[in-house]
């Protein structure tokens, strides 16, 4: 977390958020949510309410009926759900018409522990909102979906059959960034997750923390603000920290209290 202070002396707080349900992410529950009181704005990534929308989940469905497997050759396909099923019990066809990159996303978090019925940003969005916080959004949930259309299918369906041959690695990646931010090691969890982004990491990363940090600028300086972003957001050269500070912001860790 980091205390986030505008020229005009509104505080406000930046927190890192991982997108798991599973209770190493949850460190620190009730000091962060006596934050959260003390604001005025709730700031999320974009509406978490609409997650279960028809409309949001046909956005993350490939056109004209597509499938994965529509789009490898069939040798390739079954050597994939049989890897994927092996390695992760995760059965891929029922869910092969979402887009590839949000499928793997899907069976990677299928291995970690769920603790909580809800990620841990839709556990804060739900407890700001039940306090009555004016909720706010970085991003439409229209804009990250089309944000993964954005990238060519070709580099999708690459990147799910490396998770189908190198499994493995891929669950000791996820496991690794998830010890770092329990253990609140943030800026090495951004530095594997650009790693692991390669080319992606300028659309998928930098243009949205320009455009996040833009918002937060013109916004932050009247309100206080409790602002929950995915943690990869907020460090580098790039990152919101060292963007909102080029804005004239003052911004310093605030350290969480987990005693509390």
């Amino acid at each position: 977390m980091w205390k986030c202070v505008s020229p005009e002396g509104i505080e406000s707080y930046l927190f890192g958020t991982m997108h798991v349900r599973d209770k190493n992410a949850f460190g620190g529950l009730g000091f962060i949510q006596t934050k959260i009181q003390e604001c005025e704005f709730y700031y999320s990534e974009m509406d978490l309410n609409n997650i279960s929308d028809p409309e949001f989940v046909r956005f993350q469905i490939m056109p004209e009926g597509q499938t994965l497997r529509d789009l490898i050759p069939e040798k390739k396909y079954l050597k994939l759900e049989k890897s994927i099923l092996r390695s992760f019990g995760f059965y891929i066809r029922p869910f092969d018409h979402f887009y590839p990159m949000i499928l793997a996303n899907m069976i990677q978090m299928s291995i970690l522990d769920h603790h909580s019925d809800l990620i841990l940003d839709y556990h804060l969005y739900q407890w700001a909102e039940k306090k009555g916080k004016e909720l706010r959004y970085l991003e439409s949930a229209k804009q990250q979906i089309e944000l993964f259309k954005s990238i060519p299918l070709d580099i999708q369906i690459k990147s799910i059959l490396q998770l189908g041959r190198m499994p493995n690695k891929a669950k000791k990646q996820l496991t690794t960034m998830l010890e770092d931010y329990a253990n609140r090691n943030t800026r090495q969890l951004y530095l594997r997750s650009k790693r692991q982004l390669g080319k992606l990491r300028h659309k998928l990363l930098y243009e949205r923390n320009e455009k996040m940090a833009d918002k937060l600028r013109h916004e932050l300086c009247n309100s206080s603000s409790f602002v929950a972003v995915g943690a990869a957001h907020l460090f580098g050269y790039k990152g919101l920290i060292r963007l909102m500070k080029k804005s004239g912001y003052t911004v310093r860790p605030h350290m969480i209290e987990d005693e509390y």
